[in-house]
C-alpha cells in the first residue's frame, strides 16, 4: 500500500513542479494537500486496524490542512478570479466535508 502511494506521489511530482511554477506556492501546496485528502478519504480497510489508524491520521492531517488552507486562500485571493477558480476546483468533497 505504501509502495503504491509512494509511486503515485513520484508520478505526480512533475505535475506539481509545473503547477508550482505557474501558481503561488500556497495555492500549489493547497492542491497537493487536497489531492492527498481525497486519496486517503477513499481508502478504508476495516480488516486491518493498524492500517485504518494510519489512514485516519493521514485524513486528519491532509484534510485538516487542506480545509484550513481553502478557507484562508479563498479570502486571500478573493479578487483574483483565475486563482479563485483553481482553488474552488480543487476544494473537493473530502476537503469541504471534513470534520474532525
Amino acid at each position: 500500500m505504501m509502495k503504491r502511494l509512494f509511486a503515485c506521489v513520484l508520478c505526480c511530482l512533475p505535475l506539481l513542479a509545473t503547477a508550482e511554477e505557474k501558481l503561488p506556492r500556497d495555492v500549489a501546496q493547497f492542491i497537493e494537500h487536497a489531492q492527498m485528502c481525497e486519496h486517503f478519504a477513499g481508502e478504508w480497510d476495516e480488516h486491518d486496524k493498524a492500517r485504518q489508524r494510519e489512514i485516519t491520521q493521514a485524513i486528519e492531517q491532509s484534510c485538516g490542512q487542506a480545509q484550513r488552507q481553502w478557507k484562508r486562500l479563498s479570502a486571500k485571493y478573493a479578487r483574483q478570479p483565475t486563482l479563485q477558480k483553481i482553488i474552488a476546483e480543487n476544494a473537493n468533497d473530502a476537503v469541504r466535508s471534513f470534520r474532525k
